[in-house]
């Protein structure tokens, strides 16, 4: 199997993984009484202690540079903006409305590419407004209002932007990083040290039972630790444009799952809407890379050595 096929499969894993994110925190937005932004916390204070037990348990772990552990760290950062700042948006947006706005940084990513000449599919002209309209087909219900909140507006932006970096700046830290699992632990560890920050400000609300516990040790487990590690391996294989627009399958794959965990009802408009999704990501896939045109710029984002 070719690093490209292996790329692919990782970032639909890691898609799946975001996609058990978003059932999860329906579930616990409708079941506990905690606060989202609580269970935000608690997300990657679980993580990042589970993570760091499996790291302290390996052998022959990679060590890195300081500027190489502050580069993992503040990506760790970054993602955590993008999640808190989901739970936020959530909170003051229709979940439609907010995933339409939130796939603008697939484009955002493609255009970082064109304008440093990197490496492009050469249909992601087809490929990427597709999969949008896909993406629109698939999340919008008929009659539904689309009430626009402005804080929720901005909070959904930031997020957009958010991921947009993550995925740049994750294929170049990892770049030379031959253990993805060290690399991962660090990444984990920025996304807690925001967390643990945010705990004498918020205060931390403690799960009420067992059942919510395992939730939240879910929640960590596969709708955080596998998706961050699946993402920061499958842009190596592929580079941040195409896997970019391939995990753009993440609310298919949530619509899905409605389907199977929350007894919702799949309409035509979003059969229709996923399978151009799904047709957009096999067309990114069959499409070589070429080199883009866009105007050359200075290097202004340098190796983690």
């Amino acid at each position: 199997m070719n690093k490209q096929k292996i790329g692919l499969l990782l970032m639909i894993l890691a898609a799946f993984g975001l996609g058990i994110s978003v059932i999860l925190m329906r579930i616990m937005t409708q079941s506990m009484e905690m606060p989202a932004y609580q269970i935000g916390i608690w997300r990657f204070v679980i993580s990042g202690s589970l993570i760091w037990v499996i790291f302290g348990l390996r052998k022959g772990k990679q060590k890195f540079t300081n500027k190489r552990y502050l580069w993992l760290i503040g990506l760790g950062v970054i993602f955590s903006i993008s999640g808190y700042t989901a739970l936020f948006a959530l909170n003051r947006l229709p979940s439609s409305l907010y995933i339409i706005i939130l796939y603008i940084y697939p484009s955002l990513v493609v255009l970082y590419a064109m304008a440093r000449k990197h490496p492009i599919p050469s249909l992601f002209w087809l490929a990427l407004p597709m999969s949008f309209i896909g993406l629109v087909l698939t999340a919008y219900h008929p009659g539904e209002a689309l009430v626009i909140d402005i804080t929720g507006l901005i909070f959904t932006l930031i997020n957009a932007v958010a991921m947009a970096l993550y995925l740049i700046l994750s294929e170049k830290g990892f770049r030379g990083v031959d253990d993805r699992l060290s690399g991962t632990s660090w990444v984990i560890t920025g996304a807690m040290l925001v967390s643990l920050v945010l705990i004498p400000i918020f205060g931390l609300s403690l799960p009420n039972s067992g059942r919510e516990r395992g939730i939240l040790l879910i929640y960590s487990i596969f709708g955080t630790l596998m998706p961050v590690l699946s993402m920061n391996i499958g842009l190596q294989l592929l580079g941040a444009a195409r896997g970019s627009v391939i995990i753009s399958v993440q609310p298919v794959i949530t619509v899905l799952m409605s389907v199977i965990f929350l007894d919702e009802v799949l309409t035509g408009q979003q059969w229709i809407g996923g399978l151009l999704v799904v047709i957009a990501v096999v067309v990114l896939q069959l499409s070589p890379d070429r080199k883009s045109r866009g105007i050359q710029v200075n290097r202004t984002i340098p190796d983690p050595e």
